[in-house]
């Protein structure tokens, strides 16, 4: 325990110095604890390795699902909330600051914990798979980060001294391309050491060779290299095989790790146990009557009597549309919701039965308490890579291979399958809508939209149609995030918001 406790210490220490404090730095002593203590036997470095996850868990909640699932072109949220009316600044920059501390938190323990490793005495082989781990971590830390703000700094030093302290403080943006380049590099390099096989048969659903790969797809996807990214995905799928194996109804946030999986931020709540949760549900239930189990006008025994759930998030009429055009689309009624056993919400029986739908059970958390819910988040899930080699492969122009790959995702929905007869333009609006239509709520729509070069054009079209304060607060240069100005101010104006401070 002492060891666990001061390796800790020696990332806490890493947090205070990096967070620019002259004074902190003027009377802490110019050295460092020594770790190579710490890295001495596969269970210390396994310790380290937890540690890696600790992050993942304050990204993937309700402040990045109200950021960029809750403000794009599927929902939107009727609140003066600064994220979801994009009223965000870098003075005031929203969900922006929680993800940028807890993303760049969780990349310098990944490198204080990738440094240990390789210094570390154990096996050869148990060293590589180690680091392995800690390599997919720091690249999803990375991932977040660029997709969220754009350009970012970048480094990979384990922050062990004044020396490298003073250059990490120093650093300026730097080119998301070339920063993913890096990380698709390594984790290339690093991949052939992980479990190959689904997640859900790693022990703790750990991070398995999928993970890495979803990764590497994802990337080479931002950098516009389709035909590079195919590789990898298609090694998910000789792991995952035939996705009809899978039951849509495994797509519920409640059901955790499931086989289709292959990434999901872990949460928990019970009522005597220990609590880790989100808010998730509660921006997505129906209004309940005090004291009851009803919601907008329906008894809901499933959620209880205790929820307190918050302003909903709306679906858009883009969705409700998406979802109009094949009556027989099983995922309607996951995502959203009119009725519970047969009997209609109120405000769904508005305008002649033509209302707003709630955010479906899809989102929803049994017996919850308050707003917490124990609900696992779903990052990155087999259909989704699907969906990501069609577009690789209608990018490349093999018509046929993106064909065969959107309609396998679109039978298991029982939806109709698309014809051949669309050109590539056609059948790219085809994979955008179908990516809306299965992956709503799983924590990248706003990232397709800008990576697609879409965002302004498409939310000006939907939400904003919707929504007075989207409308008038709507800017382009809202596609990314700013960086926080207290994060400006430690760089000593390294780091800047030019898009922003040019508006």
């Amino acid at each position: 325990m002492k060891n666990i406790i001061k390796t800790s210490g020696i990332v806490w220490l890493c947090v205070v110095l990096f967070s620019g404090c002259t004074k902190t730095l003027e009377e802490i002593p110019k050295s460092f604890v020594n770790k190579t203590q710490f890295f001495e036997n596969e269970e210390q470095c396994i310790a380290a390795l937890n540690g890696c996850y600790n992050d993942i868990s304050s990204i993937f909640t309700h402040n990045l699902f109200r950021a960029i699932e809750g403000s794009t072109d599927l929902a939107f949220l009727q609140t003066d909330d600064i994220d979801a009316s994009f009223a965000i600044s870098p003075a005031n920059p929203g969900a922006g600051r929680i993800i940028w501390q807890n993303a760049y938190h969780g990349v310098m323990v990944a490198n204080a914990t990738i440094e240990g490793i390789k210094k570390s005495p154990v096996d050869e082989e148990k060293k590589n798979e180690f680091i392995a781990e800690a390599v997919t971590l720091r690249a999803l830390y990375y991932y977040v980060l660029t997709s969220m703000f754009g350009d970012v700094p970048f480094y990979t030093d384990e922050v062990a001294d004044f020396d490298t302290l003073e250059m990490v403080a120093n650093l300026s943006r730097m080119d998301a391309e070339a920063t993913r380049k890096s990380l698709i590099d390594e984790l290339n390099q690093y991949v052939s050491f992980l479990p190959q096989m689904k997640t859900s048969n790693v022990p703790g659903n750990r991070v398995s060779a999928p993970m890495a790969y979803m990764l590497i797809a994802k990337m080479y996807m931002w950098n516009k290299q389709f035909e590079q990214a195919i590789p990898a995905l298609e090694e998910i799928k000789n792991i995952y095989g035939n996705i009809n194996d899978y039951p849509l109804e495994d797509v519920l946030f409640r059901h955790k790790n499931t086989a289709e999986s292959i990434f999901e931020a872990q949460f928990s709540w019970s009522p005597t146990g220990l609590k880790k949760t989100t808010l998730v549900a509660a921006l997505c239930l129906p209004p309940r009557k005090a004291e009851t189990d009803v919601y907008d006008g329906v008894s809901i025994p499933e959620l209880g009597d205790k929820a307190n759930p918050s302003t909903s998030i709306k679906p858009s009429d883009h969705l409700i549309n998406l979802y109009l055009e094949d009556e027989n689309d099983l995922r309607e009624d996951l995502v959203l919701a009119r009725e519970y056993n047969g009997e209609w919400f109120n405000r769904p029986k508005t305008d002649n039965f033509q209302g707003k739908p709630w955010m479906g059970p899809k989102f929803w958390f049994p017996q919850m308490d308050n707003k917490q819910d124990g609900n696992n988040q779903k990052v990155f899930r087999y259909a989704d890579a699907l969906l990501m080699i069609a577009e690789c492969y209608n990018e490349t122009d093999h018509r046929e291979e993106a064909l065969k790959h959107l309609n396998m995702v679109r039978m298991r929905a029982n939806t109709f399958p698309i014809e051949e007869s669309l050109n590539k333009e056609e059948l790219f609006e085809e994979i955008k809508n179908e990516r809306a239509r299965e992956l709503m709520g799983e924590y990248g729509r706003k990232w397709d939209l800008v990576r697609w070069g879409i965002f302004y054009d498409v939310i000006k079209e939907t939400i904003a149609k919707e929504n007075d304060k989207v409308e008038a607060n709507l800017r382009p240069y809202h596609e990314y995030y700013p960086i926080p100005d207290d994060e400006v101010f430690k760089s000593k104006g390294k780091l800047t918001n030019d898009a922003y401070n040019e508006k």
